[in-house]
């Protein structure tokens, strides 16, 4: 069964698993969720920058002013600007070996499929 976050309740996981979808990108990857008033945003925008902090340490760049906000790590930056929050992280530059043949000879992957298959047939 499929479940939904709340704009407030979404994480920056949420966002970064969540949000990428073909063709977004401006650069980087991103993902832009606008928020219902400048106060959810501001919260939004901490509340990121907090799991982000948790996640990589301390940002090497942070502006704060009345206008806008931004937090930089050298693969991610978050940035508020009204209502809107901006989620940037470095695309991971994985197409080389992913799309490569080798990769996926003899199918790699069955033994987990199959796996994943019988928890599913004793539930």
């Amino acid at each position: 069964m499929r479940t939904t976050r709340s704009q407030d309740g979404a994480t920056l996981l949420d966002i970064l698993i969540d949000g990428f979808e073909k063709n977004e990108s401006l650069g980087r990857f991103h993902r832009e969720p606008a928020m219902p008033e400048e106060g959810a945003a501001m919260r939004k925008f901490h509340a990121l920058v907090e799991e982000a902090r948790h996640r990589k340490g301390a940002p090497v760049r942070l502006q704060d002013d009345a206008m806008r906000r931004l937090a930089v790590w050298p693969d991610r930056e978050t940035r508020r600007a009204g209502r809107g929050v901006m989620v940037l992280a470095r695309a991971p530059g994985s197409g080389a070996w992913w799309h490569d043949e080798q990769t996926w000879d003899s199918d790699p992957m069955e033994a987990v499929r199959a796996w994943v298959r019988e928890g599913r047939g004793s539930t």
